[in-house]
């Protein structure tokens, strides 16, 4: 294994980066809509802050560099009491950010290793929870090389529900902001 300070350090910049893109095409949105966005440039200064906390911090640490090695092809074993923190975290984080649809569903429950169980309810998020999630789903879009629309396709229905509405803003702030 790489260095916890190489590790710990990948996590930090790899965030701020993600940290960066969403808050790019969060302003996107809002200059494409300022009337319906016109939170959004106050929503978005507080995107993901959450991993800094201890109760996220540590694991995503982990789950960031999981993610580096699985990406690159890379061995990586995660040490096993690690795993149970990352279950807990991502836990921790989707219910305390609402640009996750799991904010908005009392059922909920996760599983980092497998689709839920159950579909998710998103039908509860607002707009702006919503332009937010789509402009974190472009940020990863942007990273890893792919296109949100085709993340949309195979979640929506799938994964998250959303009311007519919502898919129908999804897919708007897509065709018109995604580059």
């Amino acid at each position: 294994m790489q260095s916890t300070q190489e590790v710990s350090d990948y996590f930090y910049k790899r965030t701020k980066e993600h940290i960066d893109r969403v808050k790019k095409y969060a302003l996107k949105i809002y200059e494409y809509d300022p009337v319906r966005f016109y939170l959004m440039p106050v929503r978005i200064e507080k995107h993901d802050l959450s991993k800094y906390l201890e109760s996220e911090q540590t694991p995503y640490v982990f789950i960031t560099w999981n993610y580096y090695c699985k990406d690159r092809n890379i061995k990586f074993d995660l040490p096993k009491e690690i795993e149970d923190l990352m279950q807990e975290a991502t836990y921790h984080h989707v219910k305390n950010n609402r640009h996750h649809p799991e904010f908005h569903d009392d059922e909920t429950t996760i599983d980092r290793d497998k689709p839920p169980e159950r579909i998710v309810d998103g039908s509860k998020m607002s707009n702006l929870d919503i332009a937010e999630m789509v402009a974190d789903w472009m940020a990863m879009s942007e990273e890893k090389g792919g296109h949100p629309k085709d993340w949309a396709k195979s979640n929506i229905g799938v994964r998250w529900r959303f009311t007519p509405e919502q898919e129908k803003l999804i897919y708007e702030l897509i065709d018109k902001i995604w580059k």
